[in-house]
Order: C-alpha cells, then sequence, then structure tokens
C-alpha cells in the first residue's frame, strides 16, 4: 500500500484560487460581487483588493459574509493585497482590513475606563 506523502507547501498553495476585486465596488456591485464570489464557495480563496478605488458599505457586507462563511466552512479566505482606498475604507467602518468578518480588534476588545 502506498502511503501519499502530506501535501508540499507549494502544492497547496496551488489549490489556492485568487480572487481580484474590480475598482468600484458600491452598492450597484454588490449583489454581483455576490454571484462572482459564489463558485470559489468550498475553495480556499484569496482576495486581491489592490486595485478597489471605491468600497460601499453594501459590498464591504458582501466579503463580510463571504468572510465568515469560508470560516464556518472551516476554508482559508484571506484579503492578500490591499488598496489604500480599500484600506482607509475599511477602517472608517470600523473594520479590519486583513479580515473584516473578525471586525476591528481595538474597536472589539477596547476599554472605556
Amino acid at each position: 500500500m502506498d502511503a501519499r506523502p502530506a501535501d508540499t507547501e507549494q502544492e497547496r498553495a496551488e489549490m489556492i484560487e485568487r480572487f481580484t476585486l474590480p475598482a468600484r465596488l458600491d452598492t450597484s456591485a454588490a449583489a454581483s460581487l455576490v454571484q462572482e464570489l459564489l463558485p470559489f464557495r468550498g475553495q480556499a480563496l484569496e482576495i486581491d483588493a489592490s486595485a478597489v478605488e471605491v468600497l460601499g458599505a453594501r459590498a464591504a457586507e458582501v466579503i463580510i459574509a463571504a468572510g465568515r462563511q469560508w470560516a464556518e466552512d472551516g476554508i482559508p479566505f484571506a484579503i492578500v493585497a490591499m488598496s489604500e482606498r480599500y484600506s482607509m475604507t475599511c477602517d472608517a467602518l470600523g473594520l479590519s482590513p486583513e479580515a473584516p468578518w473578525v471586525g476591528n480588534a481595538t474597536l472589539v476588545t477596547g476599554s472605556t475606563t
């Protein structure tokens, strides 16, 4: 009986899908973003947000929901590249740019003493 060796880091990296967010993610883009992300469900996914110039709250909600769903499924989901605008908008919404589905740790755990 042949034992298959554990996946190498390179093999695991090749199994990760990558999705590049469009430059404009306003309210009108939120529904199409859902449809674009659905085919990746069940697969490890890296989101490239380096081209994002506009990020509306509804599109951010889609990213949050996707991140939570992937986490619930136990499948890796990560934001791997971020534009300055993407990061600034997440900060303004009180979200962690790297993992907006987790929230901003300083806002969640900050004390009010």
